[in-house]
């Protein structure tokens, strides 16, 4: 597959053709362990650690559930911060921001908090029936790795880039806007030190930080589990 691609994108002058698409697709959905496993996951959770600027340690669960759950939630200092989306609408408790009781988020907010988040398959997987459009936008080098550029222009607004490791087949670094405070902001995503989960492809290093902007923060995955059983109410806003 790998070098089916190379040779078509040598061949072409026309980046964004169909096929070079699918190709670069279907080479990253084998390598996460292929279609049916993927679209068989109805829930998954993922534990781990975020380490931020000058060694701060926060416990970290991410939870997502089909038809478009998605939960994340992070104890640091004694104080617990939910960010959660039902299916419809999403809401936060944020007191590291003064925010202690649990709020609906801002409409604007909401709209590009993450739809991408809450597919628990990823927007890559039968985007032309989720509505996305999806075209390679070119090469980058990611730490010393040729990737392919993708461009989601995801399905009721925002748009997403995914580079994929040329060798690997796995997504190393994702950028997408998300609304922060009130303001646009680029997060750009590494994953890294990927490892099998009953034959899914997971990352268990993340990092991410804010564009043009020093402070990263390190995610640790420590254990993934896949189909737990996860009742809607964690979803919704109490």
């Amino acid at each position: 597959m790998k070098t089916l691609i190379l040779v078509t994108l040598l061949a072409t002058s026309c980046a964004s053709t169909p096929s070079i698409v699918d190709d670069i697709v279907n080479s990253n959905i084998e390598a996460r362990g292929g279609r049916d496993r993927i679209t068989s996951l109805n829930s998954i959770r993922a534990t781990g650690t975020i380490t931020g600027p000058g060694g701060r340690v926060a416990h970290v669960v991410r939870e997502v559930k089909k038809p478009g759950l998605f939960r994340l939630e992070f104890d640091f200092q004694g104080t617990t911060s939910v960010f959660a989306h039902d299916g419809t609408s999403g809401w936060q408790v944020a007191p590291l921001q003064g925010q202690f009781a649990p709020l609906a988020m801002p409409a604007e907010a909401d709209a590009a908090s993450g739809a991408d988040q809450r597919d628990i398959e990823g927007t890559l997987v039968d985007w032309k029936k989720k509505g996305h459009v999806v075209s390679f936008v070119g090469h980058e080098v990611i730490d010393g790795k040729d990737t392919f550029k993708l461009k989601t222009d995801m399905r009721g607004g925002g748009t997403r880039y995914d580079y994929v490791d040329a060798a690997s087949h796995q997504i190393v670094r994702s950028d997408v806007t998300r609304i922060v405070q009130g303001h646009a902001t680029i997060l750009e995503t590494k994953f890294s030190d990927f490892r099998a989960t009953d034959g899914l492809m997971f990352p268990r290093a993340i990092e991410m930080h804010v564009k043009d902007r020093p402070e990263v923060l390190r995610v640790a995955i420590d254990n993934i589990e896949l189909n737990p059983p996860l009742d809607d109410a964690r979803f919704r806003m109490p």
